[in-house]
């Protein structure tokens, strides 16, 4: 006659198996949805390059002397180290700026073989 601690440890190893088999199921139907694809920030590179660029543009503008002889050497120079970054890269980039009394004046665009991304934007000076 078998004991009540063995239909115990039956019980229990059947639904543990049930267990089982139903997550492994339910992580078939659910992990292809769940996936998540780390190359798309590598190819989506464009836009975090040129809103890098952006920001540095700016800050650059912030930092820098209130002479103007001083704020226009340092972006030609910041000009220059990006439109190489660019073309190291893969891109086709312009970046214009007018340097102002009051304001600097930005234009830039990137060119790529996916996309095209334009921006004009005006920064105070300090």
């Amino acid at each position: 006659m078998p004991s009540l601690s063995s239909k115990k440890a039956q019980f229990f190893i059947l639904t543990t198996v049930v267990i089982v088999g139903v997550f492994y199921t339910l992580s078939k139907y659910i992990n292809p949805y769940a996936f998540v694809a780390t190359s798309e920030p590598v190819i989506g590179g464009e836009e975090s390059f040129f809103d890098n660029v952006k920001d540095k543009t700016i800050k650059t503008v912030i930092i820098s002397a209130k002479t103007d002889s001083a704020l226009k050497a340092n972006l030609e120079t910041y000009k220059n180290f990006v439109t190489n970054m660019a073309s190291d890269k893969g891109y086709d980039f312009t970046f214009n700026y007018t340097v102002g009394t009051v304001n600097v004046n930005v234009s830039m665009v990137l060119v790529s073989q996916k996309t095209t991304l334009k921006s004009k934007f005006i920064i105070p000076r300090p």
